[in-house]
């Protein structure tokens, strides 16, 4: 399990069947991650960005937000790349 895995599974309102499901679509951008690391109070993922990707990471974030509401999620475009920042408390 990765950090967003992680992250996502420890603010969950899913079930197991539906947590599965989500966690298949993070891995579904396994071959596009680029970089992944912890910073202070949260996490920062880069993902090479075509549209397929950046419409996959609006589709997953969008539901993240629904089902785990005490998490930030952001995505920022940066030329070909798209970076997610993920805090794990609003503030």
């Amino acid at each position: 399990m990765d950090r967003i895995e992680e992250a996502a599974a420890f603010a969950c309102s899913l079930d197991d069947k539906q947590l599965s499901a989500r966690r298949a679509g993070w891995r579904s951008l396994d071959a596009v991650l680029v970089e992944s690391r912890d910073r202070p109070g949260g996490m920062t993922a880069r993902y090479r960005g075509d549209e397929a990707t950046a419409r996959t990471l609006e589709a997953l974030v969008a539901a993240e937000r629904e089902c785990c509401p005490g998490l930030d999620w952001r995505l920022v475009r940066e030329g070909e790349e798209i970076r997610l920042e993920l805090s794990y408390s609003r503030g």
